[in-house]
């Protein structure tokens, strides 16, 4: 049955030619907005597992197409996710595709007759959608396939990785294990143990999500082997100790780490895994900051600036739309306000107001005064705010005193500026946003973050603080964490200052689009 929409959800690409997959993918992208299953097939009427059983005499001698399938994904269908089907090369006995998602597109490589067309998408598809299409993108002259690498299997098969966001090449990764693999799969996923000291590590996904994705993708792609995707605390996981495993799958960059396992196996009196390196695939496009090869890392920069959490409906104006900045000390927020300014957002620094509202002669200096004593006072009678940090950021009770003195005054007073403001945007600066919560008068959070150590320089060289000073300002305020499980959109600072502009104009552009 026909469909209506322009482009498919998702689509089915059946390759007879994946020689020729560079051409057809480029055209693909113009039919599919989410998902491109790939299915090899010689002939329509061919069974399943039949695909050129001269050059493919045994599962992983698909590895070169299958890697070179998703190098081309990578170059061509960023924005798709892209899953070549694999139990259809490795078992002569399926009958039919079953993806995890309805296929609404179906897509040829090269012109078939119509007989043979429906024949396919009755018989072969187990999930073709009510509504769906037929496309043919021929790919042109057939060439003849490479003969392939060693094809050795093996029982139990072993990898790990973190696995954040899933892309392109994990699956290859992922791919390469269950090619050369005859029962069992089992992936170590790392735990929130493991996490930090990586690039942008708070916006790495939940460990559940991560293992639900891998989980999802490898049944999806091969569904007949049993797989075990478990949670590692430490590098090594269960290769360690699982006298089954017979092969590791390793990146090129984690082919020591491969080498001791076995070292450790070996002392434990258990045999020694076959090491397979996958090469790491190319990024196709990538700037200064981010890695040459495709990866996580890279994929969490491109989130700065961006939408990260739906915005909530709150019970508040429409107009000013208010912004809430916050982060920790030293991670940047008065330069991204500044520049927010720039893009036409008007600027409320609660640290201004804090200023004025510990003023000589307003209520909240007399009552810090009697509370904290004379000794922070400066020579004209105004509060000597860095004495009175070195007091409350050794003391959370003095600290948490502190907060109950000015928080109300600064509230009351960033209120009034709202309803008497006449502008579209509005940027509220505050360090205590959250801690504060003054998120209730935002309709949306936005923070800054840096990682630990950086801001322990930062403060060592524009504060001149001791190092001991600087941790202790630190350890009094929210974890990174914190400020992005609470945020919709995440700046970093730690990079060029350019780069944090690129960040700014992002978000300021994709807020306008909200606004519309």
């Amino acid at each position: 049955m026909q469909r209506k929409d322009m482009l498919a959800k998702t689509g089915l690409l059946v390759v007879s030619n994946p020689k020729q997959i560079g051409k057809i993918l480029p055209l693909v992208r113009n039919h599919v907005k989410n998902t491109l299953y790939i299915q090899l097939l010689s002939a329509l009427t061919e069974p399943f597992g039949n695909f050129h059983t001269t050059a493919f005499n045994s599962w992983p001698k698909y590895s070169q197409t299958i890697h070179g399938i998703y190098t081309q994904a990578a170059t061509h269908c960023q924005n798709l996710d892209v899953r070549v089907l694999l139990s259809g090369l490795k078992y002569k006995t399926m009958t039919q595709i079953c993806t995890k998602t309805n296929i609404d597109l179906v897509i040829f490589d090269k012109s078939h007759n119509k007989t043979d067309i429906d024949d396919f998408v009755k018989t072969k598809i187990g999930n073709i959608a009510k509504e769906y299409d037929v496309v043919t993108l021929d790919a042109g002259v057939f060439e003849n396939l490479d003969p392939p690498e060693d094809g050795k299997v093996y029982k139990h098969v072993v990898l790990g990785g973190t696995f954040d966001r899933l892309h392109t090449a994990h699956k290859v990764l992922l791919s390469e294990a269950i090619l050369r693999a005859e029962k069992k799969v089992t992936v170590g996923v790392t735990d929130e143990s493991m996490l930090p000291g990586k690039v942008l590590w708070e916006l790495i996904e939940d460990l559940n999500v991560r293992i639900h994705n891998v989980q999802n993708f490898l049944s999806d792609v091969c569904a007949e082997l049993y797989y075990s995707v478990v949670p590692i605390s430490d590098p090594f996981g269960p290769s360690i100790t699982d006298p089954t495993m017979e092969m590791i799958a390793v990146s090129d960059e984690t082919v020591k780490g491969g080498h001791k396992i076995n070292e450790i196996r070996e002392k434990n009196n258990l045999n020694k895994l076959d090491i397979f390196p996958v090469t790491l695939l190319e990024e196709p496009c990538h700037n200064p900051n981010e890695e040459t090869k495709i990866s996580s890392s890279t994929s969490r920069m491109r989130l700065l600036g961006t939408l990260l959490k739906p915005v909530l409906k709150k019970n508040i104006s429409d107009r000013p739309y208010v912004i809430g900045l916050t982060g920790g000390v030293a991670s940047g927020k008065s330069n991204v306000a500044k520049w927010l300014q720039q893009c036409g957002a008007q600027i409320i620094s609660c640290d201004l107001i804090g200023h004025d509202v510990y003023k000589k002669g307003k209520p909240c200096h007399t009552q810090l005064v009697e509370h904290f004593g004379a000794q922070i006072l400066s020579e004209d009678g105004e509060i000597n705010r860095k004495v009175l940090g070195g007091i409350v950021f050794k003391n959370p009770d003095e600290l948490n005193k502190l907060n109950s003195l000015v928080w109300p005054g600064i509230a009351a007073e960033v209120s009034a500026m709202i309803k008497q403001s006449d502008s579209k945007v509005i940027v509220m600066e505050a360090a205590v946003l959250l801690v504060a919560h003054w998120e209730k008068y935002c309709h949306e959070v936005w923070t800054t973050i840096i990682p630990r150590e950086e801001a322990i320089k930062r403060l060592i060289a524009r504060n001149n603080f001791s190092e001991e000073q600087a941790v202790a300002r630190i350890e009094s305020q929210l974890s990174n964490r914190k400020y992005v499980e609470a945020a919709n959109v995440v700046f970093c600072t730690l990079w060029e200052v350019e780069f944090t502009k690129m960040q700014v104009k992002r978000a300021w552009e994709l807020l306008q689009e909200r606004l519309l």
